[in-house]
């Protein structure tokens, strides 16, 4: 079994961002279809697309990982995405290999592949900026280290679970403020 996992955030806001992330996850689609797997091509291609699209006035953040369930070993590039977290044990490992943000420069300058290999019972949790950028009444954001805590204290529970319960953190924290960023978590246990 072979899995793909990615999660992405576009600059800006509005009618031209969305349209920008429509058009994305559309071609990630096509490139999928036809089984291409080597992540420095997917990425070069994502990144002409985005340049085509956002003439240089937008870009996208973006983590996409590539799994083998049968050799346990994940293959991802971070093209400027907040850093997804693994939990293992008692020890957050951030994956931090990768590239720039797709759609800053016509030619991405490098491609780093990031290799991990997967223990049993190992929670993979990917974010947005909203949620570690996200203020308190007092300015104080809400920060990876406090996302990690949260991952430690939840990870044996339900992956619904673990998320809704950091969602309503996020809720208590901003207080009567509203969220100013998309909001996302995605989360996976592997066993």
């Amino acid at each position: 079994e072979e899995y793909i996992i990615c999660i992405a955030d576009v600059s800006g806001k509005g009618i031209s961002a969305a349209l920008l992330m429509a058009n994305f996850q559309a071609t990630i689609r096509t490139l999928f279809k036809y089984q291409r797997f080597e992540l420095p091509f997917i990425m070069e291609e994502l990144n002409k697309k985005v340049m085509k699209s956002a003439n240089g006035e937008k870009f996208i953040t973006f983590f996409l990982a590539h799994y083998n369930a049968h050799t346990r070993k994940l293959k991802y590039v971070n093209a400027g995405h907040n850093h997804p977290v693994l939990w293992h044990g008692k020890k957050a490992t951030l994956l931090k290999d990768g590239c720039i943000g797709l759609g800053m420069l016509d030619e991405l300058p490098y491609v780093n592949i990031g290799r991990v290999d997967l223990l049993p019972n190992t929670t993979f949790v990917l974010y947005t900026d909203g949620v570690v950028e996200l203020e308190n009444e007092k300015g104080e954001q809400f920060g990876l280290d406090r996302l990690i805590k949260n991952v430690q204290s939840y990870s044996p529970l339900a992956m619904e679970d673990m998320n809704n319960i950091i969602l309503s953190k996020l809720d208590d924290w901003r207080g009567n403020l509203n969220f100013v960023d998309d909001t996302a978590i995605l989360s996976c246990k592997f066993f």
